[in-house]
């Protein structure tokens, strides 16, 4: 869990680990970056078609999830999707580590205020 966000980043239910598995399942159709899905399509497919509400929040953890099983899920500007190539994962990997640097930046600043 996140500090302040401790409902958002809350570990996956038991639903939310089905649902995890059908995102899985699901996402296989979609392969290289020109077939990418949006997250807020995946979360209006669920809210839609079941009483679960699926938030972009609790999906981001749910791809969280099957990324650390080992999926190589990736995403770009356009949603997610499964790599067709190696540049593919490699230009997920660049997007999450500039992510990453750019936090880094926010804490080094926040520091400067202690």
């Amino acid at each position: 869990m996140i500090k302040n966000f401790e409902e958002q980043t809350s570990k996956l239910t038991d639903q939310e680990l089905n649902i995890a598995d059908i995102v899985r399942k699901s996402l296989t159709k979609y392969k290289g970056k020109s077939y990418a899905i949006a997250g807020s399509k995946i979360c209006s497919g669920f809210n839609n078609n079941t009483d679960f509400r699926l938030t972009g929040v609790r999906l981001r953890k749910i791809m969280n999830y099957l990324r650390n099983q080992g999926e190589p899920i990736c995403s770009n500007s356009k949603g997610y999707f499964y790599p067709e190539n190696n540049e593919e994962i490699l230009d997920t990997i660049t997007s999450i580590q500039q992510r990453i640097d750019s936090q880094k930046q926010i804490i080094n600043q926040l520091k400067k205020h202690l």
